[in-house]
């Protein structure tokens, strides 16, 4: 566990600590913006900001405006925007998917397979349903697993330090 905080200059604090919600929400936001630091994206990438696009309702919206608030990701400024449909999503670099959206996350990484949008989902069956990047509790820490194959066919690079902190993928869940 070292590692991950070493990596991505962020506690890797428990999830049970007083305020767990809270603690676990601030540690997945600080992940999503290190996933923006570690992964890239294509030549001819749209210019400007790095959209992070947020579909559903959860408790992840204000943590990952607070922890990107003036900050940037390989010189991009970035930003995040409320999205209700996948189509919308296609405008963006990274699209995190709330747990409200747990029963509909196959749909909505199916409307954007083969485009370089990086899907962070916070479900429980994320990677089996197609998601890049899915969340998991381990030992009361916050942890992520990477489904590479759906990241290959989006088009996006995953750096390899990203990959070293990552849980193995294993069977997909």
């Amino acid at each position: 566990m070292p590692v991950v905080a070493a990596v991505f200059g962020c506690a890797a604090t428990s999830a049970a600590a007083d305020d767990a919600g809270v603690v676990e929400a601030r540690i997945k936001a600080a992940f999503v913006y290190n996933f923006a630091r570690f992964i890239d994206w294509p030549p001819g990438a749209a210019p400007g900001p790095l959209r992070i696009g947020i579909q559903g309702r959860g408790d992840l919206v204000l943590p990952l405006e607070e922890v990107i608030r003036g900050k940037k990701a390989n010189g991009r400024s970035l930003e995040t925007a409320h999205v209700a449909t996948a189509g919308e999503a296609e405008h963006c670099e990274i699209l995190l998917i709330e747990r409200s959206e747990d029963s509909r996350v196959r749909e909505i990484v199916q409307t954007l397979a083969g485009k370089p949008v990086l899907t962070v989902c916070d479900g429980d069956n994320c990677l089996r349903d197609g998601a890049m990047i899915g969340f998991r509790i381990v030992d009361d820490s916050v942890r992520f697993q990477i489904n590479q194959e759906a990241i290959e066919h989006s088009g996006l690079k995953i750096s390899s330090q990203l990959l070293k902190v990552a849980l193995p993928a294993g069977k997909l869940p």
